[in-house]
């Protein structure tokens, strides 16, 4: 069979393109079982998913009918979701870190009739719920172990349809799904109030990862790490591009897995949210603070080396400079890379705003990462930056088949074949997002410039008013704030309020000599960490309008947690939550604090 003999039209068609192109390969999935991988070939995969089908049918499920899927990533995620879309079953990712009281509402208000999930934990979540809701799903089916209060294992499900495999061949699930047909409800994570049901087709996510697949040279000799949730769209979507174009994919159950996992499996492709990749670049600059004086230069020599070099893409590069970049490869890249496996070409970032200074830096040393910008209402990506067209601070050109204009208030408007279908039973809402003309409003501010490449400059609704009645965009202002790595979170306050304030969250990772066996509340009161601080925040007030400035600030003792809800599964603050949680240490910022003069 050729590379691509399944023109993809649904998701159920991606089942039968791998089948047929990628058939034969021993080792196509893995999940970390201890410090072992356990593989599944193609055909084991492909049969698992063509069983699920069988058993899922045969127990009477129907096309458009609810299933919600309750776990951290792992090969058994994608074998439910692809099951459910060979017959046209509608999936409800569900975050593994939300509580009951989230999942209860998700599971009521999509009507899943069946929640596949992983972990005792899970189990004991969904009792509850269960026992609490007017109309619970009828049939919980675990991924792993036995558990008494469960109706069926996954186990038991893929033996039942294995028996019933010999008289319904694959072929016979083939061509049973329409393009327009709902494939997905994603709840978004929202900052505030129950989340929304994004309704997504067939279309919508075939329409975008094929589109992306244009962009980017992968192929089956690629390895990635699938470590952010498959619950939300990114990872969704950048798994499904993945399978569809054969890398081989290996699935961590957490984001906190990967850095370890990266020596282990050495990626050559990955996505994440820019938090990581943020991590990694501080953690550099730590250690290279600890060396001499010497070994600093030479990092610096190194990295301005590669910045020339970065200016010079695909132009001749003068000899000289090739060859004092080959000398830096030798001396300094090459250990920053291992860090990243050492094979790792490029990567993509999504889901937050990635810090110039950072693409910059990992461009210099050899690593491209990509930043992209999209919503789960469009499936999700509309924007990317790419191989050969990369600009720095932007998040890149659109994709093939979408359309971006910017309204007169600076909201950046779009119309996309991965365009939801609306928000599952708010059909207000709906209309509220999707205009008369079909134009989809993001709720986001930015521009284009002349290359057609879009800047971010901040959310509309989280766009501060001072008292003194200018307007103020935050999310730059935090940027610059975290830029130099002093500062590891910002949340800029100052709307109705006469000028800014900020929580901020130091780097405890590079705090100054000697404070480092105190604890954070004892770093953050001692005058050295404090005069760190006000330097960087001094530095920011001289790149901003008056306007912009912060004049006080807190810092805080830890940093913000998904585990106390001020930040989202992919590690946006939740700022009008943090804002209510600290509106007393705000209170007193307008009063006493910390003062940078400016």
């Amino acid at each position: 069979m050729t590379e691509h003999s399944t023109q993809l039209k649904t998701l159920s068609d991606l089942v039968f393109h791998l089948a047929e192109t990628q058939a034969g390969r021993p080792e196509r999935v893995a999940s970390k079982a201890g410090r072992e991988w356990l593989w599944l070939s193609t055909e084991e995969l492909i049969g698992r998913i063509h069983h699920l089908a069988l058993a899922l049918q045969a127990d009477g499920v129907k096309p458009g009918e609810r299933i919600a899927l309750f776990s951290e990533n792992c090969p058994e995620w994608h074998i439910v979701d692809l099951a459910c879309h060979l017959l046209g079953v509608v999936t409800v990712p569900i975050y593994p870190t939300l509580p009951a009281s989230q999942v209860g509402y998700i599971l009521e208000d999509s009507g899943s009739t069946c929640v596949f999930f992983r972990g005792k934990a899970k189990a004991a979540l969904l009792a509850e719920t269960r026992a609490s809701s007017a109309s619970p799903p009828r049939t919980l089916a675990l991924f792993d172990e036995e558990h008494d209060a469960i109706d069926a294992t996954l186990s038991d499900l893929l033996a039942d349809g294995l028996d019933r495999a010999a008289d319904r061949p694959l072929d016979e699930l083939r061509g049973g799904v329409e393009p327009d047909a709902l494939a997905s409800l994603i709840y978004t994570s929202g900052t505030t109030g129950n989340p929304k049901g994004v309704m997504l087709t067939h279309a919508n996510l075939v329409s975008n990862f094929t589109a992306c697949s244009e962009l980017f040279p992968i192929g089956s000799d690629d390895v990635t790490l699938s470590f952010l949730p498959l619950s939300h769209v990114l990872q969704r979507t950048v798994d499904y591009l993945f399978l569809y174009k054969g890398v081989t994919v290996h699935y961590l159950t957490a984001i906190e897995q990967a850095p370890r996992a990266f020596t282990d499996v050495r990626p050559t492709v990955m996505a994440s949210v820019p938090r990581l990749y943020e991590r990694a670049y501080l953690r550099v600059l730590s250690n290279v603070a600890k060396e001499s004086a010497s070994k600093q230069r030479i990092f610096s020599w190194a990295v301005g080396v590669g910045e020339r070099a970065s200016e010079k893409s695909g132009r001749f590069l003068a000899p000289h400079l090739a060859v004092q970049k080959g000398v830096a490869q030798r001396l300094v890249y090459r250990k920053i890379q291992d860090r990243l496996g050492g094979r790792l070409r490029f990567a993509i970032a999504g889901g937050a705003a990635l810090p110039i200074q950072i693409g910059r830096f990992f461009d210099a040393v050899g690593i491209g990462i990509y930043e992209g910008y999209g919503l789960t209402e469009t499936s999700p990506v509309l924007c990317v930056n790419r191989p050969g067209g990369c600009h720095f601070g932007t998040v890149g050109q659109r994709i093939p088949g979408v359309e971006l204009r910017i309204a007169k208030d600076g909201e950046i408007l779009a119309k996309s074949p991965g365009l939801m279908q609306g928000y599952w039973n708010q059909p207000d809402a709906t209309a509220e997002a999707i205009d008369d003309e079909g134009w989809f409003h993001t709720g986001d501010v930015g521009e284009i410039d002349d290359d057609g490449y879009l800047r971010i400059t901040d959310r509309k609704k989280d766009l501060l008013v001072t008292s003194g009645g200018k307007n103020v965009a935050p999310q730059p202002i935090e940027q610059l704030l975290t830029a130099d790595g002093t500062i590891a979170q910002a949340v800029v306050i100052g709307d109705n309020y006469p000028y800014l304030t900020a929580l901020l969250v130091p780097n405890f990772e590079d705090v100054p000599a000697g404070l480092e066996d105190l604890e954070p509340a004892e770093q953050i009161a001692h005058p050295r960490l404090l005069e760190r601080i006000e330097e960087t925040v001094a530095q920011v007030n001289g790149r901003v309008a008056e306007h912009e400035r912060v004049r006080r600030f807190k810092l805080m003792d830890r940093e913000f947690s998904l585990d106390e809800g001020e930040i989202t599964p992919t590690l946006k603050i939740r700022r009008k939550i943090v804002i209510q949680r600290y509106e007393n240490i705000i209170g007193d910022m307008y009063l006493k604090s910390q003062r940078v003069s400016g």
